[in-house]
């Protein structure tokens, strides 16, 4: 499709692109005396001198913490953050579903994500759920920001903002080279290579991921894993107090995931198994990214301007329909086939089982999505005010051009040839949506002896337009819908946030807060809730505690219909789930026992929360909802513990204990709706060998639990990862 971007934007871009790559290819690398694990990269809340004084929960997981369990899914990740939910899907996390303090946690479409500061999904404001997510095995470091400094980093501002950092470029030696092997044919590679003599810096990042899967296929057999791979350059150029960063990543992947879980006498059978039908599912996507940032210092004013682009396709070929023709009055979507399976229906059992003949359909959900921008950051010291103005223009843009497929499956549970079915390119499978929007934010942070107060106000504006149109198989773009005919609609929100800490002594902070926080939706009014938190921090020694009490009041939850939410709906629109009331106490711990030779550090994240819906009502989306209803997937506690042990000889260990709540699929909350509390075991060990050799071994799920995660998507029971050992090595170059 032909972009559409202010010209001004592609001349920066490109401009100081030219300006760096000339500069570039001069001198060699020397060594300084840096290092490649400790060297910062793009931070959100590098700008407090003392995180420790943000009014707000903060947590910073350092590239040692993730050293500690190697971990290559987010959601095991962030099980150590208080107040994060998340809802596991194929056991990786390629697909994250994430939540903080009470978000909708569809495809993490709710929270602000963020890589290296640049906002992460290819259309934020046009389709924030988008399905991409940063490859985690590359990430250097993770932050998450909550509370009323959070309205920094929109345009999802209710519940916080999640920032991964990427590999800083190495400053001593070369780099690193990761490999490692494991159950189910797993492999891992990770290189980085390049150097920095001061002036000139560069590097080269290879991150290639592949496994066979762990799901068996019934009946007709298959691999269910995936083969990722990313490709990230950076060069900089550094001068005095000027300093010009180019960033590109190439990304692909090719898995084969599906959509449709099991009915639960399926799971009771075999948890680890999926449906003969699901033989075709297949996603494949692919994208490129670029970014340059200029950062500068003029005197006592700091500037940090960044143009970026994302260009991303993705289609996932996936069973969207079976029992077309409607036998034994069985719907025809894999919805209703589960759903009547699990009321006892034997032919939609049989049709799930392949022993009942019926043609199957699968959507090709092909889709691309762009975006192009320009930010930029100003911050200065006045006094006893520490002030930054922040500004975002941006346009993107999704486009659909989704076809059909078909097959049949046979009463024996074999699977014919594909073949071309139905019309496709109608209605939301062939549209095109599009926003352009500016925000911009205010902060001042006053500090008055042993109070810090911050305050700080946010705009949003966009305008969005959308066409589709009805040219049946041709998948031309000449008849124009009725109703979808240039449909505009637009938003302008303001909103302000107040926090504040106080020093009782030099161990003990008080912080408290509230914001205004809105999250903008397609079709519709943005979402809007006022938050508030109030809680301590403590820190002395080697322990350090924080205790949050948070609480958001929505005037009007607001979800928008998916593929992978299940619901009764047309993909794209939008429903108002009324007033809503989140409120938990998030608890974050750590402690460090100091024994002759041997270091015993523990950790421990709570967060209990009580998440209900305020007003009774009947929807598309939501289903039967009655006024005390819990939100669906939030559970009631979430408690995560990590002990290990640290020696002088290079011996380190870890064990990780995460427990899930019980939580429900749906308000309603039906009999095959409900979620059991589940939890996993992991744990690691590792020899440092010598000062540039590192080995290690790591168990997932120890205990093997096979206990139900998840009922998304498309409404079918789901297992966490089975039991898993993998070996690696890392090598610093």
């Amino acid at each position: 499709m032909e972009n559409k971007w202010p010209n001004i934007h592609t001349k920066i871009h490109f401009l100081i692109m030219g300006l760096l790559a000339i500069l570039f290819f001069v001198p060699a690398f020397a060594d300084t005396n840096y290092d490649l694990e400790t060297i910062e990269s793009v931070s959100i809340i590098g700008t407090f001198e003392d995180p420790s004084n943000i009014p707000g929960s903060v947590t910073v997981i350092s590239n040692e913490d993730l050293q500690k369990v190697i971990d290559t899914d987010i959601h095991k990740i962030l099980s150590a953050v208080p107040g994060v939910f998340f809802r596991t899907e194929d056991g990786y996390g390629l697909r994250p579903n994430i939540s903080i303090r009470g978000t909708s946690l569809d495809r993490s479409g709710k929270i602000t994500i963020m890589e290296d500061g640049v906002l992460v999904a290819p259309a934020p404001y046009t389709s924030a759920s988008a399905y991409y997510f940063p490859t985690t095995g590359r990430i250097h470091a993770v932050e998450v920001l909550k509370g009323p400094s959070a309205i920094t980093q929109g345009p999802s501002t209710i519940g916080g903002a999640l920032n991964l950092i990427s590999t800083p470029i190495p400053t001593e030696g070369r780099g690193k080279f990761v490999q490692e092997i494991g159950d189910n044919g797993m492999t891992r590679s990770h290189a980085v290579m390049g150097g920095d003599n001061g002036t000139f810096g560069g590097m080269v990042e290879f991150h290639e991921h592949a496994t066979d899967g762990f799901d068996s296929i019934a009946n007709v057999g298959g691999d269910t894993g995936f083969q990722k791979s990313d490709m990230l350059v950076k060069l900089r150029y550094s001068s005095g107090d000027h300093e010009v960063t180019f960033k590109y990543l190439d990304l692909d992947e090719s898995s084969e995931q599906t959509y449709v879980g099991l009915s639960q006498a399926s799971f009771n059978k075999n948890p680890r198994m999926r449906y003969g039908m699901t033989q075709y599912d297949m996603m494949d996507n692919d994208g490129e990214q670029e970014s340059i940032t200029y950062k500068g210092s003029f005197g006592n004013v700091d500037i940090v301007l960044t143009s970026f682009s994302n260009d991303y396709h993705r289609d996932w070929f996936k069973v969207d329909k079976a029992n077309n023709s409607k036998t034994g009055g069985v719907s025809n979507s894999i919805n209703g086939v589960i759903e009547a399976a699990n009321a006892g229906n034997a032919i939609a059992q049989g049709i799930l089982d392949g022993t009942q003949a019926t043609e199957v359909k699968l959507k090709h959900n092909n889709r691309f999505y762009g975006n192009e921008g320009i930010q930029f950051q100003v911050s200065t010291d006045i006094e006893n005010h520490s002030l930054t103005f922040g500004y975002r223009d941006l346009e993107d843009y999704e486009s659909r051009m989704q076809g059909y497929e078909c097959f049949q499956q046979s009463a024996s549970g074999t699977n014919s040839a594909l073949y071309d079915c139905g019309t496709g390119f109608t209605s939301s499978n062939n549209r095109l949506r599009e926003t352009d929007a500016t925000s911009y934010f205010v902060q001042d942070t006053i500090s008055m002896d042993r109070l810090t107060v911050t305050v700080g106000y946010r705009s949003e504006e966009y305008d969005k337009v959308e066409n589709r149109w009805d040219d049946g198989v041709s998948g031309s773009r000449t008849q124009p819908k009725s109703g979808y005919i240039n449909k505009k609609s637009s938003g302008d929100y303001s909103t302000t946030g107040i926090g504040a800490t106080y020093e009782m002594n030099e161990n003990l902070k008080l912080v408290a807060g509230f914001h205004q926080g809105m999250s903008p939706v397609f079709n519709g009014d943005a979402e809007e809730a006022d938050n508030i938190e109030l809680g301590f921090r403590y820190n002395k020694g080697n322990t350090a505690l924080e205790v949050m009490y948070f609480s958001s009041d929505y005037a009007n939850l607001v979800a928008e219909c998916k593929n992978s939410n299940g619901g009764d709906c047309d993909p794209g629109d939008t429903f108002d789930g009324g007033e809503v009331d989140v409120s938990g106490l998030e608890v974050d711990g750590s402690m460090v026992i100091e024994g002759d030779g041997v270091s015993f550090p523990l950790a421990l994240t709570f967060t209990s929360t009580d998440a209900t819906f305020e007003n009774s009502f009947d929807s598309d989306y939501f289903g039967v909802v009655a006024s005390g209803d819990d939100l669906p997937y939030i559970p009631s506690s979430v408690l995560a513990l990590s002990a290990g042990f640290i020696t002088e000889s290079g011996w380190s260990g870890y064990l990780r204990l995460a427990d899930h709540g019980s939580s429900c699929s749906t308000a309603q909350c039906g009999a095959f709706e409900n979620i059991d509390s589940y939890s996993f075991i992991d744990l690691s060990i590792r020899k440092r060998m010598s000062e540039k050799l590192d080995v290690y071994g790591v168990l997932e799920n120890a205990t093997d639990n096979e206990d139900i995660a998840a009922r998304a998507p498309k409404s079918g029971a789901r297992s966490q990862k089975p039991q898993t050992f993998k070996l690696g090595f890392s090598y610093k170059l």
